[in-house]
C-alpha cells in the first residue's frame, strides 16, 4: 500500500498485542474516502522492524458510507439475537 501522507485517523481499536485496526478518513483527487485497515505497531524489542499499514483493510468512498453503516447495524441485530 502507497503511503497515503493525508490519512487522518479518526478511531481505531487493539486487534493484538501489535496489530490496530485503525478508521481514518483521507482525500484522493478531491474526493473523501474511508479507510479501515490494519496496522502493525512498532515492537519495543524489533527497532528495525516494519510498522504501519498493512494490506489487510479496504478504502471506499464517502457516498458508500449510509449503506455500510446499514450494514454493520445488521450485523450488530444479528449478532445481539444469537448472543442472546
Amino acid at each position: 500500500m502507497a503511503k497515503d501522507s493525508n490519512l487522518e485517523t479518526i478511531a481505531s481499536v487493539k486487534k493484538k498485542d501489535n496489530v490496530e485496526i485503525k478508521a481514518s478518513l483521507t482525500s484522493w483527487r478531491n474526493d473523501l474516502y474511508i479507510d479501515i485497515r490494519e496496522f502493525i505497531l512498532p515492537d519495543e524489542d524489533d527497532e528495525g522492524g516494519y510498522s504501519g499499514p498493512t494490506k489487510k483493510g479496504f478504502r471506499f468512498h464517502h457516498e458508500i458510507w449510509p449503506d455500510f453503516k446499514m450494514m454493520i447495524e445488521k450485523i450488530d441485530q444479528e449478532m445481539q439475537k444469537r448472543l442472546s
